[in-house]
């Protein structure tokens, strides 16, 4: 499979691209390297999607440097004041989807809900991203007080799509997921108890089938989930900076055609892979509230071809940080293919019912 950025844009009814997907993302920066905003929004842009950063924080480095860091929060009212900048130019409606991610502060939690409001408000088929980084205090990755709460509470209640990683999803759900079955049932808790479609664990870690050597995620929705694993490379320190740039690619792969997520389906209705509205089910089929455009599956493993192409391109320059501008210098387009030189028998996503 090959999706490229010519391909993102649908023609319009007089024949004139229409214009890519926007995408406002509030998440952290860091001026070297690539965590937050700074890993996601190249790969973004470069798959065909406009991105309008906001940064929580602006951080010389990472936090997970022995050497420590410097820099400070974005002053909470700021995240605020930039949306509603760029609504009074009339442009807040053209925003497709929120992707957020690190927080600064406990109350810049609360900030970003108020702009998925305001954008929701100018454009109703904007969808809400949430990747809930709570932070990993072994590894030096550190969150404010308050972070953990606010994303267990308030983000599991508004978001659209959640991407948390296993240790994520055992805090918002108070349990601890140690099987994939563990994590579909944690996950399906999510979704029963807020407004959330699809939940992409995007690390499963010691809940996967084979964590020795596979780097697996789990999306799963109502009905179905889908279990992908590529091979684990090896790395002298792993990189950082990994889940902001997945899930930037999983929002990218269900904007690529048109970003709307319906509401739930009618009795007996079922959404399918189109730009159209919802069509009356075929038969009993059981799939689960699909995104218009990309299936969440496809979705899914574009997530992971291009996740394992920049990981490759980093674990063979021997780096730290990711290698998102040496991989680029490839070709991004074709960073979506199912890893060509994976395993067969890793090739495939698996379902789960």
């Amino acid at each position: 499979m090959r999706f490229g950025p010519a391909r993102a844009f649908a023609l319009g009814a007089r024949g004139f691209a229409s214009r890519p997907p926007a995408v406002l993302s509030i998440q952290s920066h860091v001026c070297y390297g690539a965590a937050g905003n700074s890993a996601a929004v190249f790969p973004m842009r470069r798959l065909g999607v406009e991105v309008w950063p906001v940064n929580t924080v602006q951080f010389s480095n990472h936090t997970q440097y022995a050497e420590g860091w410097e820099g400070l929060p974005t002053p909470t009212e700021q995240i605020g004041l930039l949306a509603k900048g760029i609504e009074r130019i009339g442009a807040l409606g053209r925003c497709s989807a929120i992707l957020s991610g690190y927080l600064g502060t406990e109350e810049q939690g609360g900030a970003v809900l108020d702009v998925v409001r305001r954008v929701k408000a100018a454009n109703p088929a904007a969808i809400y991203c949430c990747d809930p980084v709570m932070g990993h205090p072994a590894k030096g990755c550190v969150v404010p007080e308050g972070v953990q709460r606010h994303h267990a509470e308030a983000s599991a209640a508004s978001a659209d799509v959640l991407c948390p990683n296993v240790l994520e999803l055992g805090v918002m759900t108070g349990s601890e997921p140690d099987t994939p079955q563990a994590v579909v049932r944690a996950a399906r808790a999510l979704l029963g108890a807020g407004s959330a479609r699809l939940v992409l664990v995007k690390h499963l870690a010691h809940a996967g089938l084979s964590p020795d050597d596979s780097f697996e995620m789990l999306l799963v929705g109502h009905e179905e989930a889908w279990h992908i694993a590529t091979p684990l490379l090896p790395f002298g320190r792993p990189p950082v900076g990994v889940g902001d740039l997945t899930s930037a690619l999983f929002l990218v792969g269900l904007l690529q055609v048109d970003c709307t997520l319906p509401t739930a389906p009618a009795a007996g209705g079922v959404y399918h892979s189109s730009p159209h509205a919802m069509l009356p089910p075929p038969g009993p089929v059981p799939l689960f509230g699909l995104l218009q455009g990309r299936s969440p599956k496809a979705a899914l493993e574009h997530t992971a071809g291009a996740y394992f192409e920049v990981m490759r391109a980093t674990s063979e320059a021997e780096e730290y940080e990711l290698q998102l501008v040496a991989e680029s210098s490839r070709d991004w387009p074709r960073l979506v293919e199912i890893g060509r030189d994976w395993p067969r028998d890793r090739r495939r996503t698996s379902r789960h019912a």
